[in-house]
């Protein structure tokens, strides 16, 4: 009865009722305290994670007062711009655009806040929520929205005419695809989303954790790989801690190069998508690899692509497919009646989508065999995973 009693405390202690516990410590913190401008938490965790960037036309939201506003234009200067970027993770700022309330989606037009210049915002400041002030509508009447990479772009492509059922790639087709290679050999492949950051698998890199048997080639479409090819060592490898073989839940890492590269018509980032942005089922987007052309067979020495429609988890749960095996953070993507899919050697690799912009919408994860009937490609649903994302980044 005595451990039953010291257990239920810890359990009381540590879930913190009413409050949110501090990710390094047993501290817990008011929920007031999340995104206030103050670091509560010993480690600071509490101020992380407070800016994101939301629906169709990238519109700034600030975490505050435990719920999520959206930032008018109001007295907006570049500098916010540069502080915000670096709050997601990103080297570079590009632009801010403002637009009319009345223009964006409904959810962003109620609950505002502006940014308010201070003394101390010439330097000493370093978290946008440190600026920010309620407000009942934009005085503006314009929001803000930001970009801080230039991605989702093909220069030097222009469009003719493990990849089951697809096509040879040519050179900057798919310019965020990247080669990961253990010890020079291509295990997996990987999107580029920075200069220094690169978007793959967690089951890619779960037993090989060591960085120093880890290049990224970037630049090219054929394997061996070609010599014009970017080869970069790798600095750090992160997988999320709440990943699991067993059911490929949270199969998401990240790959910190040891340099940051230079951008050319081969090497592009794609876009990571915001927050709410989802495309719509059936949509085609593309995935390309340098994976088994037929399943169980090697690696194909070109670039292969295809395009596959989007399921919905409703459709891609039924029993003749997965079964309710699929979880929301999880998308799929293929024909049901087979033919076309990412195989072995693709793992990692993206499920990009084309709006205005490519967008990153998923990671090649797992499925049963390779382009069989019903059981369609299943991908690590980027929009589950932008906080951490951000998060390793920041």
């Amino acid at each position: 009865l005595l451990s039953v009693t010291i257990l239920f405390s810890l359990l009381v202690h540590f879930t913190c009722p009413g409050k949110i516990r501090c990710q390094s410590s047993s501290k817990c913190i008011k929920t007031t305290e999340r995104c206030d401008g103050v670091f509560d938490c010993p480690e600071g965790e509490d101020e992380f994670r407070c800016v994101r960037l939301s629906g169709r036309n990238s519109v700034l939201q600030v975490f505050t007062s435990g719920s999520w506003r959206t930032v008018c234009s109001d007295e907006w200067r570049a500098m916010f711009g540069n502080l915000t970027c670096k709050q997601l993770g990103f080297s570079s700022y590009v632009n801010s655009i403002d637009l009319p309330v009345e223009s964006v989606e409904d959810q962003f037009r109620r609950h505002f806040v502006s940014v308010t210049p201070s003394p101390k915002s010439s330097g000493q400041m370093t978290l946008l929520q440190q600026l920010i002030n309620p407000r009942q509508h934009c005085t503006s009447g314009n929001v803000t929205t930001l970009k801080c990479v230039v991605c989702g772009l093909r220069p030097s492509y222009t469009p003719t005419s493990r990849i089951v059922g697809g096509n040879a790639s040519v050179e900057g087709q798919w310019p965020w695809q990247a080669s990961l290679t253990f010890q020079g050999v291509h295990l997996c492949g990987g999107s580029i989303i920075t200069p220094r950051w690169i978007v793959t698998a967690a089951h890619c890199v779960y037993d090989l954790l060591s960085p120093e048997f880890w290049s990224v080639r970037m630049g090219m479409v054929n394997q061996p790989l070609d010599s014009e090819g970017i080869l970069i060592p790798v600095e750090k490898i992160i997988y999320h801690n709440k990943y699991k073989s067993s059911t490929m839940a949270n199969d998401i890492a990240l790959m910190k190069l040891a340099k940051p590269f230079t951008f050319n018509g081969s090497v592009q980032p794609i876009c990571l998508p915001n927050y709410g942005e989802d495309f719509p089922e059936g949509k085609i987007c593309w995935i390309s690899g340098w994976g088994a052309t037929v399943e169980g067979g090697d690696t194909s020495l070109t670039m292969d692509y295809a395009g596959v429609p989007l399921i919905s988890n409703r459709v891609c749960n039924r029993k003749y497919v997965y079964g309710g095996i699929i979880k929301p953070s999880m998308l799929c993507a293929g024909f049901l009646e087979g033919g076309v899919d990412t195989c072995q050697g693709d793992s990692g690799g993206p499920l990009a989508c084309e709006g205005k912009l490519w967008k990153l919408m998923g990671t090649t994860s797992w499925g049963l065999g390779c382009a069989m009937k019903y059981k369609p490609g299943v991908y690590t649903r980027i929009t589950s995973f932008l906080d951490w994302i951000h998060m390793q980044m920041e």
